[in-house]
């Protein structure tokens, strides 16, 4: 699959991701639909380890042999010491006691990240989606914004870069996502509202459809899909 994103990585996000979350939001979902920043700021500061991020990293050198000269000379000296003692004994030396180049410091360092596909979500005061389980806190309704003693984890985004997607990456962050929740013991189960076109990629990866949601965030008709979170024991 020579068009495959090179060097993957999955990561929580961090409020140092917003700029990065926000375009990739605005290009994956209508405006009617998509989190604005304001619950972006809110969100990835309240409970940033509910929200994953994929991004293709780009890396460059670190310290090599041309930014620590010194490091070289050493190896050249050491080098030309290790020559003058086999002229000396007339090759006693093994080529085990020559210098080796691969040693001269190399250490590759993430230069770039970019976000091609993210999970934005928080814990919810039910185990369905609501209205105002989308909303920031509001004063005076405690099943609003994030409730932090609840154990259901309420998923409000998943979008994967539209020049990626067809590549199972979506399936990928889901399956990396339930699998970290289960193993961290975050919650009990993994709540989402999806379209209709959707339902069958999230029975796929393990959610049970619960019929159509009560929540029409956007005007549009959504189904409430769920799936229990269980550790997976080390063998």
């Amino acid at each position: 699959m020579a068009d495959f994103p090179p060097n993957l990585s999955i990561r929580p996000l961090t409020i140092e991701d917003i700029d990065q979350c926000v375009s990739l939001e605005s290009r994956g979902f209508p405006e009617s639909e998509r989190c604005l920043e304001e619950k972006f700021q809110y969100r990835l500061t309240v409970c940033p380890e509910l929200c994953s991020g994929l991004f293709v990293r780009e890396y460059g050198y670190k310290y090599n042999a041309v930014n620590l000269p010194e490091v070289v000379e050493k190896l050249e000296n050491e080098k030309a010491s290790s020559g003058d003692a086999n002229d000396e004994t007339e090759g006693s030396a093994s080529k085990d006691d020559e210098p080796d180049y691969e040693e001269v410091p190399v250490k590759l360092s993430v230069v770039k990240e970019t976000l091609i596909g993210h999970i934005i979500a928080t814990k919810s005061y039910l185990d369905r989606i609501t209205e105002q389980s989308m909303a920031l806190p509001q004063e005076g309704d405690p099943t609003s914004g994030h409730v932090e003693q609840s154990r259901h984890i309420g998923v409000h985004s998943v979008v994967v870069d539209e020049k990626w997607q067809g590549k199972n990456l979506g399936t990928l962050l889901m399956h990396d996502y339930i699998q970290k929740l289960s193993n961290q013991d975050l919650g009990s189960k993994v709540i989402i509202i999806a379209k209709e076109s959707l339902i069958s990629f999230y029975e796929k990866i393990g959610f049970v459809n619960l019929g159509q949601s009560e929540c029409t965030h956007g005007g549009a008709v959504w189904y409430d899909l769920s799936i229990d979170l269980v550790p997976q024991d080390d063998e």
